[in-house]
């Protein structure tokens, strides 16, 4: 099962056992799926939107809904949803909606996945963090992971229409050390 954890509610020990959690959870899987051999091979690190999720998803190296809308829409500004690049394992383990709107307009975040997102990976509703206990990050109880080439479905539900919201994601991306990083 699946929960948002408030900030409030966990002590920084916590905190890094969430991302050791989240870092170990790609480890295992980008080696389940042979991405490499051994643990020494891989590297992990905190994901860029355009450059780990591609431009479709988001414009800029900036995580940022686009106009909001009623009923779930994608989390990011671009016109699409992002690919996860081959050879690298996404795993997400936090949100955090930094709006100067009080309360924020953003209720809820949606992890799909598929070629039209038709399966739900892990769903989140934060309002109870980000609105009643003014809490701008909110951890989730396990990891949400994404395999290489997974089409990425990031999705915000919010409560009316309004202006676009820094909804961002806490992010590692596990890959093979290589030419593009060592």
């Amino acid at each position: 099962m699946s929960y948002p954890i408030s900030t409030t509610e966990l002590t920084l020990t916590d905190i890094k056992a969430f991302r050791g959690g989240a870092v170990e959870a790609g480890i295992a899987r980008a080696l389940a799926l042979g991405v490499a051999i051994s643990r020494s091979e891989l590297v992990a690190y905190e994901a860029l939107p355009v450059t780990n999720f591609g431009a479709l998803a988001y414009t800029l190296e900036n995580y940022i809904t686009g106009a909001l809308v009623a009923g779930w829409q994608a989390s990011g500004d671009g016109a699409g949803v992002g690919t996860i690049p081959v050879g690298q394992v996404a795993v997400f383990y936090k949100c955090a909606n930094a709006s100067a709107v009080v309360p924020p307009l953003v209720t809820a975040v949606r992890f799909r996945v598929g070629a039209t997102g038709a399966s739900t990976k892990a769903v989140f509703f934060i309002q109870l963090m980000v609105e009643n206990k003014m809490e701008s990050d909110v951890y989730f109880s396990e990891p949400v992971v994404y395999d290489p080439q997974d089409r990425l479905f990031l999705q915000v539900y919010p409560t009316a229409i309004g202006a676009a919201e820094p909804v961002g994601f806490g992010c590692f991306i596990v890959s093979r050390l290589g030419p593009e990083i060592s």
